[in-house]
């Protein structure tokens, strides 16, 4: 497969400068999907690199945010199913707002507060950010057995 016909979020031909640099001093592998970088002790495919250097940088977190992060098929929607109800109880409608729609990067800073959001991010690349904020972080563990059987039913 070429590198036109890999999904976005696997391709290297959009990342910036900045970005090629850092990948080009960081271990590296392939796995099935392409190639794969090691930060911070995580594999990231290049654009979800991206992702993450944007948020460890650009990410202002308001007082009232609430982020919850898991690594995946741990509970993440589940949990914030339940936070986005009790916070939007007394409404009725819930957000319309195509988060992704235009970039793979949003503009966060338009939603209103409370803000919720929810990440797979390991715990230890969320604290650049959240170093000194003082929003709510609900960090979800589930036994690794209960991950495996999600991974394969769902």
């Amino acid at each position: 497969m070429n590198e036109k016909e890999l999904p976005d979020h696997l391709r290297e031909d959009n990342l910036s400068e900045e970005t090629k640099t850092l990948i080009s001093s960081l271990p590296s592998t392939k796995d099935f999907l392409g190639k794969l970088y090691n930060y911070q002790g995580c594999w990231y495919y290049p654009n979800t690199l991206l992702g993450v250097r944007n948020f460890q940088k650009g990410f202002k977190p308001q007082e009232t945010d609430i982020v919850i992060a898991s690594f995946p098929k741990s509970g993440t929607t589940w949990l914030k199913a339940l936070t986005f109800a009790l916070l939007e109880r007394s409404k009725n409608s819930s957000s319309d707002t195509n988060l992704y729609l235009n970039s793979s990067t949003p503009d966060l800073t338009k939603f209103s507060s409370p803000r919720l959001f929810s990440t797979h991010m390991p715990l230890h690349t969320l604290q650049v950010p959240f170093k000194d904020s003082p929003c709510k972080i609900v960090y979800v563990c589930r036994d690794v057995k209960d991950v495996l059987s999600s991974f394969e039913m769902y």
